[in-house]
């Protein structure tokens, strides 16, 4: 870019035509320290009262330099219990803030500041040039430290402490470094610039916090009218704007970090679905920490194209109408205004709702967007806007609003209420598929309810989610077949499923013009594609994606992977200790580490990376699944079928563990308990249909 020849504070009016003289920016700011944004200070000149709307958002404080005004008191001799451990907070004479942590014995300066409400933490230096964010935040309306994780009952990963000091969720390991978590969203052009082989960050951003230059593309050079906004931004649709906010607003998986404006969101990012247990209920609604894209993206507002703007202000963040009194929902649902040639449902607020007028049960968003804390103490709304659904509750323990408000009453009391005031259950139509969903969370799923559910589905994300949870599934014909339809798909999200799905017939799919699709098509035939010169750009990409996401576990086997493909078989493990030192927690890790060893004919060592693995997650039934294939390649069956055994005693619907016990057992002459064995996976993998009650 090239750079203007300034007076302090004096900027090139950006967009008045008739002005062509020097106009100085002299509001006086809500932001912190506004002389830190000089190019997004420069579009104040002009734009004056939307500058004061954002800097008085929670974007532009979502970073910012430590400050004595506003940091005294958390650091003045506080001290907290949290996490193993006694941290204590003290300002020097010279004005830096320290913590020590007493596990460590370590004392470590202050660097800088994310949040002002209702919670702040503090980024603390590391040794490899990074940040990391402590367990610790302080509480700005209690004015207390807390633990982020005091609540948490969800601090293991099959079994292990993931927030014991070396482990990756402790504050100090990749799981709460900064650069690599959460300096995207709270800085402005960020870039990592981490170097694998050094294992060192030189991270680098333009503006603190999410300003100006985040939202909307500069030009090169100013345009005639001094404007430093390229012309094209001004004419940015609805769809890219909302990429833009879903960059930060969404649980996601970063390919790079060269998006801007304009850009898809798709071509930088994977988007996470509800694959995991313990991420989102089978419903869709949040259950970890999810913010908002995921649950818009699988709800009906989302496919009709609702998005984040049609809600919230772009500059200052807050809700364009009231929610106390459903102005913002009714804008829509009042009159039926069609959204994306959809008509929305008329709704009548008096009638719709049991509860009392008046009465904070009749907000829309109580109902259809309930509350629920993360980081211990910052509540949050649910995005997917579903409807309260008790009924599910009771079977498959998803929550429902009428409980988390009422939480004297228990689920039967909702169940009646809901059928007294709603007789025309217009849930039953999605029941299916969140049953579906929750069986294939549990390790239970079959092909034909999923395939039900996904002949029924007209939400790309959903699709996509169905299509995920089949990839999982014996790929029978079937499966197939959906997943040739979908691959032509309008929407990425359902294309790149679909890839995953047909594995290695997705060959075609490696030139799709969107880099989600190429990822997923591609990764199974890096090997092959490696050989092929006329595949070159496809397999540098994959390799990027890996070297950005190198200073994480994921990104270090992806290089291992990628290494032995192309013959560099040292390389291979190399990559494969090092994501194992990055997270001694990671047991994929440890079993792709052990596939690896077997591979190269080193049964003896692959079979002790998985017995360390066993010990790592001890309740994890593939696990013990993969120890019992490597026991078996060692010969040693008895003790193969003792861990095929744990396996299925820690998941009895593991079916490939219950068909390699059964091939065992045949090995070893014992026929009648091998054909139990296959008897009771036929079982299992054709139940019958449950009846909708």
């Amino acid at each position: 870019m090239r750079k203007l020849l300034l007076l302090p504070f004096v900027f090139l009016c950006a967009c008045d035509e008739t002005a062509q003289r020097p106009v100085a920016y002299t509001g006086k700011s809500a932001h912190w320290q506004q002389d830190a944004v000089p190019v997004s200070l420069q579009c104040a000149a002009c734009h004056a009262e939307v500058f004061e709307q954002w800097a008085g958002s929670d974007h532009a404080w979502a970073y910012r330099h430590t400050s004595p005004a506003l940091d005294s008191e958390p650091f003045h001799g506080q001290r907290l219990n949290a996490h193993n451990s006694e941290l204590s907070f003290s300002t020097t004479r010279a004005g830096e803030l320290l913590l020590r942590d007493s596990e460590s014995q370590r004392e470590f300066r202050v660097h800088s500041v994310l949040g002002r409400r209702p919670l702040v933490q503090y980024l603390v230096e590391a040794s490899d040039g990074g940040l990391h964010t402590p367990s610790a935040a302080w509480d700005t309306q209690k004015r207390e430290w807390f633990d982020m994780f005091e609540a948490d009952d969800r601090l293991s990963r099959e079994g292990a402490a993931s927030r014991s000091a070396g482990d990756w969720g402790h504050w100090l390991g990749r799981g709460m470094n900064w650069n690599s978590q959460c300096a995207w969203c709270h800085t402005s052009h960020f870039r990592k610039n981490y170097d694998s082989a050094a294992d060192r960050y030189a991270s680098t951003w333009k503006e603190p916090g999410v300003s100006c230059i985040q939202c909307h593309k500069l030009a090169d050079t100013p345009a005639e009218d001094g404007c430093l906004v390229a012309v094209a931004d001004r004419k940015l649709n609805t769809r890219q704007m909302h990429d833009n906010c879903a960059t930060c607003h969404a649980r996601r998986e970063e390919f790079n970090d060269g998006f801007v404006v304009g850009n898809k969101f798709d071509d930088h990012f994977r988007l996470e679905l509800p694959l995991i247990q313990g991420i989102f209920w089978a419903n869709g609604m949040q259950r970890d920490e999810d913010y908002c894209e995921t649950g818009l993206r699988l709800s009906r507002m989302g496919k009709a194209g609702v998005s984040c703007l049609d809600c919230h202000d772009p500059h200052s963040a807050q809700l364009k109408l009231p929610q106390e009194n459903n102005a913002l929902c009714m804008r829509c649902h009042a009159s039926g205004t069609v959204v994306g040639s959809i008509p929305s449902p008329v709704i009548d607020p008096a009638t719709h709702s049991p509860c009392k007028q008046g009465s904070t049960g009749t907000r829309c968003v109580e109902c259809h967007m309930p509350e629920s804390p993360y980081m211990a103490r910052d509540p949050r709304r649910d995005h997917s806007f579903n409807s309260p659904d008790p009924l599910l509750s009771t079977e498959l323990g998803t929550p429902n609003a009428c409980t988390m408000c009422h939480t004297d009453r228990d689920n039967d009391w909702a169940v009646q209420a809901v059928q007294k005031n709603y007789p025309a259950d217009k849930n039953e139509r999605y029941r299916a598929r969140t049953r579906a969903v929750h069986q294939a969370l549990a390790g239970q799923g079959n092909t034909k309810d999923l395939l039900s559910a996904l002949q029924r589905e007209d939400v790309p994300a959903w699709r996509a989610t169905l299509l995920e949870l089949l990839a999982r599934q014996t790929p029978e014909e079937s499966i197939l077949q959906a997943a040739r339809t979908d691959a032509k798909h309008e929407s990425a999200m359902v294309r790149a499923a679909a890839a995953r799905v047909l594995g290695t017939d997705a060959r075609s799919m490696i030139h799709d013009p969107v880099l989600l699709v190429r990822r997923a098509a591609a990764w199974p035939l890096i090997d092959r594609l490696i050989k092929e010169p006329q595949a070159a750009s496809v397999v540098e990409e994959m390799r990027r994606i890996a070297q950005h996401q190198a200073d994480q576990p994921t990104g270090a086997m992806q290089l291992a992977v990628i290494a032995e493909a192309e013959g560099n078989s040292a390389e291979a493990e190399r990559q494969y200790q090092r994501a194992i030192s990055l997270d001694p927690a990671a047991y994929v890790a440890y079993m792709d580490y052990a596939v690896f060893l077997a591979r190269h004919n080193r049964p003896t060592d692959a079979l002790r990376q998985m017995l360390h693995c066993t010990r790592v997650a001890p309740q994890n039934a593939e696990a013990f699944y993969r120890l019992g294939l490597i026991l078996a390649e060692v010969q040693q069956y008895g003790y193969a079928v003792s861990a095929l055994d744990k396996a299925l005693q820690l998941s009895p619907t593991h079916h490939r563990a219950r068909h390699n016990k059964a091939l065992l057992l045949y090995h070893l002459g014992r026929t009648e308990e091998a054909r139990r064995e296959q008897e009771l996976l036929r079982a299992l993998q054709n139940p019958p249909t449950p009846q909708a009650p």
